[in-house]
């Protein structure tokens, strides 16, 4: 009687102690357990996140078309070149933001110092500091792009640290479940390359996005100040021509 009991009960056992080893390896598993066991490369790649989130929400905000040229100031300064005030224009565009004001700006200051510049001078400096605008778009998406390569990097580096532990304790215990380490020990190991290349796509992703903004702002940029600069030049050449009867 007893021995018919114990091989009833002995299914219901297994099936106990199944379903007890399963809840432990769900709580050992753990989204929470599974980052705190990968490691300290964590602390870099959650620094990398909050970096990419970071320059992503100042480039939606720097990023914008009225940061090259509005409506407004064009029509602002179209009066200027119809009256040929030199002196308002150079006031106006000196407290306007807008990068089309700040090439008009640059080159009103080179005009000012060098009254007979030819008109080849007068596009140099327009386009060196066009040049510098532009680079300085460029630079804010860069660095979005800099986050998403070294973040798969920084991944992958924790995951081979975390498999070379997982190594090294198997082979310093005598333990007859090393293959379950082993597993257990890679699939934590693989965690910081998932969070790794987690980060590195997201920030391909809006890097790609906002290289596509940054070229349509640039295209804006060279546009806009193209006309405003052989508006200078003719300008600069009408009054040379006016100082000339003079002399």
């Amino acid at each position: 009687m007893t021995a018919a009991v114990l091989a009833a009960s002995t299914p219901l056992w297994a099936q106990t102690a199944g379903n007890d080893a399963v809840t432990e390896i769900s709580k050992e598993t753990s989204l929470l357990n599974m980052v705190a066991a990968a490691g300290w490369v964590m602390i870099p790649l959650a620094l990398a996140s909050m970096v990419t989130l970071t320059l992503v929400i100042y480039c939606f905000f720097t990023l914008t078309e009225k940061s090259i040229t509005t409506p407004e100031l064009l029509d602002r300064i179209e009066p200027f070149f119809e009256n040929e005030d030199v002196e308002g224009l150079a006031n106006y565009v000196a407290e306007r933001p807008q990068a089309t004001a700040r090439i008009v700006d640059r080159t009103l200051t080179f005009l000012e110092r060098h009254p007979d510049a030819d008109p080849d001078s007068i596009k140099v400096v327009a386009e060196t500091e066009g040049n510098r605008i532009a680079a300085s778009l460029n630079q804010r998406v860069l660095y979005i792009m800099d986050v998403g390569v070294l973040s798969p990097m920084l991944g992958l580096f924790g995951t081979v640290v975390g498999i070379l532990n997982s190594f090294g304790h198997i082979a310093s215990e005598a333990s007859p479940m090393r293959t379950m380490l082993l597993a257990g020990g890679v699939s934590q190991a693989l965690v910081s390359t998932a969070a790794g290349l987690t980060v590195g796509i997201t920030a391909m992703a809006f890097y790609a996005y906002f290289r596509g903004r940054v070229g349509h702002l640039v295209s804006i940029l060279e546009t806009e100040s193209t006309l405003l600069v052989q508006e200078l030049i003719m300008l600069s050449r009408r009054h040379r021509m006016q100082r000339a009867p003079a002399r």
